[in-house]
């Protein structure tokens, strides 16, 4: 008890040390949490959040005797080993998904555009007539919400109850079970994809400006797959636990979409500065601001966060296959 306590008031002291020396960095000298602005007091409390993420997983590997820096090079090293060895399986098993999905209906892979093109028009009509939405090009503004939405909602969604719908596979031979994951999400993003096809002809059509700055479209790419695979190995874990976990999902992420952005900006539409504090401090409305910028408005998205991001996306990555590690045995005796 003596220990834990120690370590909270170090752990006290280094965020508050992290946060202070940002603000000087910045100019302020004389840091007032009581009389600073709402703005920068939401942002203090924002970035001590974060660190309040990444310093337990730290503190952890110097402290802990279960989770060691030891434990982790194995894990890591038996993960690339495990990834190398079952993505064929993994690809094989979206492609036939794909397949099945569209084996019995008429129109076949059109579906896949007919419903994110419909999304758009419907959310196009409510926010850009009813309530005069004024971005730019604001068809392809909420097709690239919708579109990325999708694939992270989907997902989560699915990794909730991914471990009890494969049983025969979990019960009856060994596969690490984020392969099982990693399939379903193959067959998401190639979705995406195949909708971010249509947008490319829609900025033809519209006439999009495009620079270099397009370039960056695929690093956005890289960190929503990451973030995505990292907060689904979390709750693909727990899905297996609770089996109320899916409708919970459901409520969560259907409150989550309208924090988002996905059908307008929150830089613009919501008061400042909670708008920008939104876009930048919910992980998934900054990736879809990110891909916005760089594919529609040729602008240069916050490397800074987007890199804190990666490393936040990373850590759950790690946190998500080390738990999968340690108690995939007993996911056969529970379900």
């Amino acid at each position: 008890m003596k220990r834990r306590i120690i370590l909270f008031f170090v752990y006290l002291a280094i965020i508050n040390l992290i946060t202070f020396s940002v603000s000087y960095l910045r100019g302020v000298t004389r840091l007032d949490f009581f009389n600073m602005t709402m703005s920068y007091r939401l942002k203090y409390i924002g970035m001590g959040c974060v660190a309040g993420f990444i310093m337990p997983f730290i503190v952890c590997l110097v402290t802990e005797d279960i989770i060691t820096v030891d434990g982790f090079k194995r894990y890591i090293s038996r993960f690339f080993k495990d990834v190398r060895k079952y993505l064929p399986y993994a690809l094989w098993s979206a492609k036939a998904d794909l397949q099945a999905e569209v084996a019995t209906s008429y129109l076949n892979w059109m579906w896949w555009l007919i419903e994110p093109i419909c999304s758009m028009l419907i959310y196009t009509m409510i926010f850009g007539v009813v309530f005069k939405a004024a971005e730019d090009f604001f068809p392809i503004f909420v097709f690239v919400g919708i579109t990325m939405w999708s694939f992270f909602a989907r997902s989560l969604t699915a990794s909730v109850e991914i471990v009890r719908r494969n049983r025969d596979i979990v019960t009856k031979i060994y596969m690490p079970k984020y392969i099982l994951l990693l399939s379903k999400m193959f067959t998401y993003f190639f979705k995406m994809l195949v909708s971010f096809g249509i947008i490319v002809l829609m900025m033809i059509f519209f006439r999009v400006p495009v620079g270099i700055n397009i370039l960056w479209v695929i690093p956005v790419f890289v960190l929503l797959f990451l973030f995505t695979f990292g907060v689904s190995c979390i709750m693909m874990h727990y899905g297996v636990y609770v089996t109320d976990l899916g409708y919970i999902m459901g409520i969560v992420l259907q409150m989550m979409m309208y924090v988002t952005g996905v059908f307008y900006s929150l830089s613009n539409q919501v008061p400042a500065p909670f708008g920008v504090i939104l876009e930048t401090f919910n992980p998934v409305a900054f990736i879809i601001s990110s891909m916005r910028e760089a594919l529609i408005y040729n602008t240069t998205p916050m490397l800074d966060v987007m890199l804190v991001w990666t490393v936040i996306s990373v850590i759950m990555i790690a946190l998500g296959v080390f738990t999968v590690y340690s108690n995939e045995n007993s996911y056969v005796k529970v379900i």
